[in-house]
């Protein structure tokens, strides 16, 4: 079985699903004494959150940056669902708004941890799935190519590929003052299946 070590070299899990793993590495309470809390650095730059592409690339920016406050912006609040699916034993996993913000927080409060990121494969296909609600976006990150998360825990590293299939879909969101457009997106769902 694919499990987390407590120490080692870098290691590459393949079936276990990705944020299956990412929540049991680092969830729970990791509070510490003795230890001193993480140096706070500025946020970086965001990119507007006018298509869907720059909702990822800021979820990429937010992540690294370990923001709790722009991953909230990320995701829909009310009805976001991650979904993980693995088809050899056919078992699945929900997550939601408030998993994903505990998440990045539990990375902050992680003190050993001097690094994270995801990075995605050079090129995203975006389309409008028929079966969404008129409006809605899709991104998929296509077999081969898919969304990586690098976490150097001293004095381990991980890094995690997602499934076989992954896709981020996305809602716009209007009116919105911060946006010269008007419209912003918001991630609703996101899949992968192993």
């Amino acid at each position: 079985a694919d499990t987390l070590p407590a120490h080692g070299n870098p290691m590459m899990l393949k079936r276990f699903p990705l944020w299956i793993v990412l929540l049991m590495g680092v969830s729970g309470c990791i509070f510490s004494p003795n230890k001193k809390p993480p140096t706070v650095t500025p946020p970086p730059d965001y990119p507007l959150l006018i298509n869907p592409f720059s909702v990822l690339d800021a979820l990429a920016l937010a992540y690294a940056a370990r923001d709790t406050n722009e991953v909230k912006l990320l995701y829909d609040p009310v009805n976001y669902t991650g979904t993980s699916y693995d088809s050899d034993d056919q078992s699945s996993l929900t997550f939601r708004w408030r998993d994903e913000v505990n998440h990045v927080a539990a990375l902050v409060r992680r003190t050993s941890i001097t690094r994270v990121q995801i990075t995605y494969p050079p090129s995203r296909y975006r389309f409008s799935d028929l079966a969404d609600p008129p409006g809605w976006a899709t991104i998929q990150l296509l077999q081969g190519n898919g969304m990586n998360v690098e976490i150097s825990d001293s004095p381990t590293s991980y890094f995690f590929k997602s499934g076989v299939s992954t896709e981020f879909k996305f809602i716009p969101k209007t009116p919105d003052s911060s946006s010269p457009t008007d419209t912003t997106w918001k991630i609703i769902h996101w899949s992968e299946v192993h």
